[in-house]
């Protein structure tokens, strides 16, 4: 009895132990904003942003991607990633180089995007609002502009 359970402990523990966490997946989406795990490399933005928001009654997520050289694409989408479509609208932050994305703790549909406009110390840095208060025309606003000291 002792040996059973002893032997199912060990492969529960083997099994677990070999098992890959579904958190730890890389999530990735091509340039339509629809996923793909299997695309190549040239063609894939890895997700690292991705949160979801109610605008008039419907559930919609917001994620963001980014390619191999930094720059990110920013895309909405159903749950799941049904009926994805980029944000090509939004210009100032499209294929941009962004410093972080956040939920605007202030208002249920909007974001706060921060831009870098290049690398090192002394470039400029924007902080906009994108409001999904209607996810067809999402709205942008610059909020402030400085230089960074980093």
């Amino acid at each position: 009895m002792k040996t059973e359970r002893l032997l199912t402990a060990l492969t529960l523990s083997l099994s677990l132990g070999f098992s890959i966490p579904s958190y730890a997946q890389e999530t990735y989406i091509d340039n339509k904003c629809k996923q793909n795990p299997s695309l190549n490399e040239d063609d894939m933005f890895a997700v690292f942003y991705k949160s979801e928001f109610k605008s008039k009654r419907q559930n919609y997520w917001f994620y963001s991607g980014r390619y191999i050289d930094g720059s990110v694409i920013f895309c909405v989408s159903q749950p799941g990633f049904q009926k994805p479509r980029p944000l090509n609208e939004l210009k100032l932050i499209q294929f941009n180089f962004i410093d972080k994305v956040t939920k605007d703790p202030r208002n249920k549909t909007a974001f706060i995007v921060v831009t870098r406009e290049g690398n090192g110390s002394g470039v400029p840095m924007n902080e906009y609002r994108l409001n999904f208060a209607n996810a067809n025309k999402p709205t942008l606003t610059k909020l402030r502009t400085w230089k960074s000291q980093d």
